[in-house]
């Protein structure tokens, strides 16, 4: 494919924003993975933003992170990207299936291929085996690609504006995910920020390579609606099967 023809498929400004962030965030990641190698001012940071937030900690606000985190675990996510791996598939959109399903599970390939390569010890000792390895965290990188690939497809069916007010939306809550396993003391500073900087950058990359061979890439507006009921009726459940045993895991120590 020529330049020529990329450039009218994807836009030069698309193309130009996905590049920074597929750069920006690979920078960034290996940045932060430097820093907790060689123990840099970050490790400090990262301990000195672990005590501040768990000193403000109280019940109301715990419970409510609790949720929050939630929104992040896997009994939600999954059943969210079995419903669009369906959809595509449902559409014999088999091309997009694929990229859906790689993308997400090379994010956790390589999630948990780095935990076990760094065995960085999380900032409490509430977990056991490799769930007891901090870096870099699942919870925001896999809340990146799940609902930031998500969105990216969703955004297709629409106007600038709401391509604009679906990618605003999608930051905040992943940063609500994020935020809350700082709170909640599971996780540190340079861990999220691995996390998001990593699947900022993937998911970038992602998306121009399935722009690249799509020439009808545009999903209808159901894909969003199908996802997002999944995405309420799963964690409206998860919540209420799961909150008070998480409140019990999570308490201050």
């Amino acid at each position: 494919m020529n330049w020529r023809l990329l450039f009218k498929r994807i836009g030069i400004r698309n193309l130009l924003v996905a590049g920074v962030l597929a750069v920006g965030g690979t920078w960034l990641f290996l940045g932060v993975l430097e820093d907790v190698v060689s123990g840099d001012p970050l490790v400090a940071v990262d301990v000195r933003i672990h005590a501040a937030l768990q000193s403000i900690r109280f019940p109301l606000l715990d419970s409510l992170m609790v949720a929050a985190s939630e929104l992040g675990d896997a009994a939600v996510t999954i059943p969210v990207i079995l419903v669009v791996l369906a959809w595509f598939v449902g559409q014999r959109r088999l091309r997009s299936a694929a990229y859906w399903i790689l993308t997400v599970l090379f994010a956790q390939v390589f999630v948990v291929t780095l935990k076990f390569a760094m065995r960085r010890a999380r900032p409490s000792s509430m977990y056991e085996g490799i769930q007891g390895f901090s870096f870099p965290s699942n919870h925001a990188t896999l809340s990146v690609v799940t609902y930031g690939f998500l969105a990216f497809f969703v955004a297709r069916a629409w106007g600038s504006a709401a391509r604009l007010r679906i990618a605003t939306v999608t930051a905040l809550f992943i940063l609500l995910i994020s935020f809350s396993r700082l709170y909640l003391g599971v996780h540190w500073f340079s861990d999220v920020l691995a996390g998001i900087s990593f699947g900022v950058a993937w998911i970038a990359m992602a998306a121009v390579l399935h722009c690249v061979g799509d020439e009808n890439g545009r999903c209808s507006s159901s894909l969003g609606v199908a996802s997002f009921v999944t995405f309420v009726i799963s964690a409206t459940v998860h919540i209420i099967m799961q909150h008070g045993v998480d409140m019990a895991l999570y308490v201050p120590r």
